[in-house]
């Protein structure tokens, strides 16, 4: 089956008719892993990221600081 690449902001998109991918249960949004075995592009379902994998992403840099919000000020407090 041809399908179509597309450019996408920092790579390309492989567009993915939607019989193909029910088929192997890729959906809109979710996971994926991709790999390249024996010199083909192999896509498969993956798993959402675990919390670790996550907090492992966690750094310095990226890490929102702290910031004071005062008293409560309205129906928080019910």
């Amino acid at each position: 089956m041809r399908i179509r690449v597309e450019k996408c902001p920092g790579g390309i998109a492989l567009v993915v008719p939607g019989p193909l991918a029910a088929q192997v249960g890729l959906r809109e949004g979710e996971a994926a892993e991709l790999d390249v075995t024996g010199g083909q592009l192999v896509v498969r379902p993956g798993s959402p990221a675990t919390l670790a994998e996550l907090l492992a992403g966690v750094t310095p840099e990226n890490c929102h600081p702290e910031w004071a919000d005062g008293p409560p000020a309205g129906a928080e407090m019910l």
